[in-house]
């Protein structure tokens, strides 16, 4: 059996297959992000799941998660998955690799991720350039659930919200200062965050938030876009839950700024799976190290466009 991972900071998506793609379970737990969580809970929370009747017969583990760029990084992942399927080749890669082969389509591209964070890449069909590092919740992130949830809640303290938006806040999240100052300080802040944002969904059409949106992702696009050399020329792609429910903001803004829409999907998991089955099949890479059909890595080059 072959279990498929794609996890971001919130949740983290399973699919347990058979040689052919046939899908025998597919499972969600909390996200997986190795800045975040350590090994006794990635081992507690895999016990809970269907993956423990399983784990005997799974030969592959494909990990792909949000903070595994670093090899130090991907190490805390692996570990536990490691014990946990003991009979598995465990393989674990960056969330921005996921997001470039579901989106790719045989032409070079910049990918993006908006959902509990953000990040964004050049993509030619074997390397992965970053032009800057990300930086996290607390100094990157930009136009990412954790990011809306920052803003909004300044907004709120700040008594910037109407009257009408700062009462629906406090009616359907919370806004006690004492509770959020105690998630905000523990290792899960930017998941905590992340939670507001079905408030800039559901209010999204209000002129405040409007406006709100429109600069958050206006400042994605000066950061993460535009750096990149032939950002006018390519498609930019999108991968992640706010880039799935601000697809028609995305659409609009990307034209505006004289750019090319490319795919924008919620999930990865269903083109990671095919990505995977036919590589198995057809080139017989199963037990092969994943170097072999994988991107070389990722490299990043702070100030230098590509």
């Amino acid at each position: 059996m072959i279990l498929i991972a794609d996890s971001g900071s919130t949740k983290c998506s399973w699919a347990l297959c058979d040689k052919k793609g046939n899908l025998i379970e597919e499972i969600s737990t909390i996200g997986f992000n190795p800045y975040f969580i350590e090994y006794d809970i990635i081992i507690a929370k895999l016990k809970k799941t269907q993956l423990d009747k399983y784990k005997e017969h799974v030969t592959d583990v494909f990990f792909y998660g949000a903070g595994c760029s670093l090899l130090e990084k991907r190490k805390i992942i692996e570990s536990p998955l490691r014990h946990f399927f003991k009979n598995a080749n465990i393989n674990i890669r960056h969330d921005l690799e996921a997001a470039c082969l579901a989106t790719y389509t045989g032409r070079e591209n910049i990918t993006c991720i908006l959902g509990t964070g953000s990040n964004s890449c050049f993509y030619n069909g074997k390397d992965i350039t970053t032009h800057a590092p990300s930086l996290g919740f607390i100094l990157g992130d930009e136009a990412s659930g954790n990011y809306f949830g920052r803003k909004i809640l300044n907004m709120y303290f700040n008594n910037l919200l109407t009257d009408e938006l700062a009462k629906e806040l406090e009616e359907e999240f919370e806004t006690d200062i004492s509770i959020i100052q105690k998630n905000i300080y523990n290792n899960r802040a930017n998941v905590f965050l992340a939670k507001y944002f079905p408030f800039i969904i559901k209010n999204k059409n209000h002129p405040l938030i409007e406006e709100l949106i429109q600069n958050a992702l206006a400042e994605f696009i000066t950061l993460h876009i535009k750096p990149f050399k032939k950002h006018q020329k390519i498609e930019i792609n999108f991968i992640g839950s706010v880039a799935f429910f601000l697809s028609e903001e995305i659409e609009k803004i990307i034209t505006k700024n004289n750019l090319k829409i490319g795919q924008i999907i919620k999930n990865p998991i269903q083109k990671l799976i095919t990505f995977h089955i036919l590589k198995t099949n057809s080139e017989d890479t199963l037990y092969q190290p994943i170097e072999k059909f994988f991107p070389a890595g990722i490299t990043t080059t702070r100030n230098t466009p590509v």
